[in-house]
C-alpha cells in the first residue's frame, strides 16, 4: 500500500459518516428560539438555593461515577413510581446530559457484538452516537403520522441477530408515546431473542399520569435487558446544566461506568446537588409550567390542526407540510426534521412566550401558496 493511502481511505471514511454531521437540538435559548429539546424556563429557586448550600458546605470536588448517591436514589425512587424498580446503588449512574447516556448506551451494546436498530425517524443523537463508535446500524420502520412501529418490521429486525432495539417514548420529534399495545408486542417479541432495548424517555416526565404511559423496562422479564435514559427534571429550568441518568441491568452498568471513567469525570457536583434540590421541591413549579405549556399548545394546534402531528406532551408540537418551507421567514427558529428522518415536518418547541401560534400561522400561510 502506497505511503498515505491508509490515512487517507480513513479520512473519506470518517467524512462519509454523514452521522457525525447531524444538526442536534440542544436546550432552547431565551426568546425567539423555538429549536431546542426542552423549553426554555428559568431556573427555580430550589436549585439556586441547594446549589448556594452545596457550595458552603465545599462540594467543589468531581463526585465519583455514578454520581451523588442522593441523587441516584431520587432517580431510583421516581423511576421506581414508573414501575420500573432499579437499585441506586449500582444500576443508576448521572451523565453529563442525554446525549451522553444515549451515547454510553449505544456504545457498551456495540462493544458487545450487538447492531443498532433505529426506528426510521428518530432523534439525530443517535444517529450521531451510533456514527462515532462504527455501531453497525439497522433501521425500521414508523409510521410517518402516528409515530408507530411497524411491528412486523421490529419482529424482522429482531430475527435478524442480537440488536439494540432503540425507542423513544414520547417521540422525540412529535411528543407522541408508544401506545401500551404496542409496548406489550415489541416486548413479547424481545423476550423471543438475545436483544436489548435501548428506552429513550427523556420527554416522559411531561406525560400525565393518567395518559397510560409505559416504560417497556417495567414490564415482566424486561428489566435486565433494557437500558433506560432521559431526564426526570422537565420545567425547572435544569436543560443547561445538561444532566440525564442512565439506568441499566448491574452487568451493562459496570462496563457503562467504565466507559464514562473514560470520556468524562462526571456532571459537577455542585450542579447534581442543585438538581437533587430542584426535584425535591419542584413539584408544584413543574405542574403550573406543564399547565402553561399546554394551554400555549392547545392554541398553537388550533391554528392549523389539519397539520399537527399527534403529540402527548405539551413541550414540543410538530407540523406536516406540503413545500419545503422558508424557515428563515418566520417569526421564530424551529428545528427542521430532516435531521429526524422526517422531511416536510417542522418542529417547534413549545414555550410560554405565545410564539407558536404565530410561527404555525405564518407556516399555514407559506404552505397555502401550493394550494
Amino acid at each position: 500500500m502506497a505511503t498515505g493511502s491508509r490515512v487517507a481511505q480513513t479520512i473519506a471514511r470518517l467524512q462519509a459518516l454523514d452521522g457525525l454531521d447531524l444538526n442536534m437540538p440542544g436546550p432552547t435559548a431565551a426568546g425567539q428560539d423555538l429549536s431546542g429539546d426542552h423549553p426554555y424556563f428559568d431556573l427555580t429557586t430550589a436549585a439556586r438555593e441547594a446549589v448556594g448550600a452545596a457550595l458552603d458546605r465545599g462540594e467543589t470536588h468531581y463526585a465519583d461515577v455514578p454520581g451523588i448517591a442522593q441523587l441516584c436514589c431520587a432517580v431510583a425512587d421516581a423511576l421506581t413510581a414508573r414501575g420500573l424498580h432499579v437499585n441506586a446503588r449500582d444500576e443508576i449512574m448521572i451523565t453529563a446530559g442525554e446525549q451522553e447516556a444515549r451515547f454510553l448506551a449505544i456504545q457498551v451494546l456495540g462493544q458487545a457484538g450487538y447492531r443498532l436498530a433505529l426506528p426510521s425517524i428518530v432523534h439525530p443523537g443517535a444517529r450521531k452516537a451510533a456514527a462515532l463508535g462504527r455501531t453497525g446500524v439497522h433501521r425500521f420502520a414508523l409510521d410517518a403520522r402516528t409515530m408507530r412501529p411497524d411491528i412486523g418490521a421490529v419482529r424482522r429486525t429482531l430475527e435478524a441477530g442480537p440488536v439494540g432495539l432503540y425507542l423513544e417514548s414520547p417521540n422525540r420529534l412529535t411528543g407522541k408515546i408508544l401506545d401500551r399495545g404496542d409496548v406489550d408486542a415489541i416486548a413479547a417479541e424481545v423476550r423471543k431473542t438475545d436483544a436489548f432495548v435501548l428506552w429513550d424517555a427523556t420527554l416522559a416526565d411531561w406525560v400525565p399520569r393518567q395518559a397510560g404511559y409505559a416504560m417497556i423496562g417495567s414490564l415482566p422479564g424486561m428489566k435486565e435487558r433494557t437500558i433506560t435514559f432521559g431526564t426526570l427534571w422537565s420545567g425547572l429550568g435544569l436543560e443547561d446544566w445538561q444532566a440525564a441518568y442512565l439506568a441499566s441491568p448491574e452487568a451493562v452498568f459496570a462496563a457503562a461506568q467504565s466507559l464514562k471513567q473514560i470520556i468524562a469525570i462526571c456532571t459537577t457536583t455542585p450542579a447534581q446537588w442543585g438538581v437533587l434540590g430542584a426535584l425535591k421541591a419542584g413539584k408544584e413549579d413543574q405542574i403550573a409550567r406543564r399547565a402553561a405549556l399546554e394551554s400555549q399548545r392547545k392554541v398553537a394546534a388550533g391554528v392549523w390542526p389539519a397539520a399537527v402531528l399527534p403529540g402527548d406532551v405539551p413541550s414540543v408540537l410538530a407540523v406536516r407540510t406540503r413545500r419545503r418551507v422558508d424557515l428563515a421567514a418566520l417569526p421564530v427558529r424551529p428545528m427542521p426534521g430532516e435531521p429526524f428522518g422526517a422531511p416536510g415536518v417542522v418542529r417547534f418547541t413549545v414555550t410560554q412566550s405565545g410564539d407558536v401560534p404565530g410561527a404555525v400561522r405564518a407556516l399555514s400561510a407559506q404552505d397555502a401558496l401550493d394550494a
